[in-house]
């Protein structure tokens, strides 16, 4: 717990993901990949290797964007910076491990951004705006990002508010994926289960509530929490999906 609340003091973050709770959940994931670090391995490899094979087949010459990479788990950095003439990293909060990757590498840049622009004024849904004009953009990836967008937002609603204010976030997100001028990768949750002490699924949860994301190219399961974690009894498991919007 202390190291938790010192990350919380030193992370730097947008001002309202402190007062929101963005960045207690921020800082929460590292605690829990610590805990289960070789559970996470296999899904963290399968991210990186299905960002990197999308940004292999686009013009190196100009930026990768890269959101939801404030802990870089999931993300190629030294691959794509090797690739790419400059590379961003996006997230309401930049930890000081991805801070120092990227002063050591020279073409990385971090950027704190609210990619769904629409924090901290919800329930208002803005259409994002964010790199639409950019003409140097080569490649955008949105790294196990989609189903979080709404996770800290909507906890504070009735149950069907936040599944529709969530579901809103997601689509908005597509949305703009799609109008980026520039190929885009898509890595993100396609489904929670609930898994029973003999391996049988006793409850499946939908993490895009409703939305229909594009079909993935491949997927993979995520042992996010192992059992123990949530309690003795069951474990928690995302299957993961990864499209190349190219």
């Amino acid at each position: 717990m202390l190291r938790e609340a010192l990350d919380w003091l030193v992370t730097p973050s947008l001002p309202f993901a402190r007062r929101s709770g963005h960045l207690s959940e921020f800082v929460a994931i590292a605690a829990r990949r610590r805990r289960h670090r070789a559970a996470w391995a296999p899904h963290e490899a399968r991210s990186r290797a299905a960002v990197l094979r999308a940004a292999m087949t686009v013009d190196p010459d100009g930026t990768a964007v890269i959101l939801g990479a404030g802990h870089l788990y999931d993300v190629p950095l030294a691959e794509l910076a090797a690739r790419f003439r400059r590379v961003e990293l996006v997230d309401l909060a930049i930890s000081a491990a991805t801070q120092r990757a990227a002063r050591r590498l020279g073409n990385v840049t971090c950027i704190r951004h609210d990619v769904t622009e629409s924090l901290p004024e919800l329930p208002r849904v803005a259409a994002p705006g964010f790199l639409l004009d950019r003409p140097d953009l080569r490649f955008v990836a949105s790294v196990n990002l989609l189903s979080q967008l709404a996770v800290v937002a909507t906890r504070e609603l009735e149950d069907d508010a936040a599944d529709r204010l969530g579901r809103a976030l997601v689509e908005a997100h597509l949305d703009w994926l799609g109008r980026l001028p520039c190929p885009a990768a898509l890595v993100c949750d396609r489904a929670i289960e609930i898994v029973g002490p003999g391996g049988e699924i006793v409850a499946s949860l939908d993490p895009l509530k409703g939305a229909a994301a594009p079909t993935a190219d491949e997927t993979w399961t995520w042992d996010l929490a192992p059992r123990g974690e949530v309690d003795r009894v069951h474990s928690v498991r995302h299957v993961v999906g990864a499209t190349d919007r190219s």
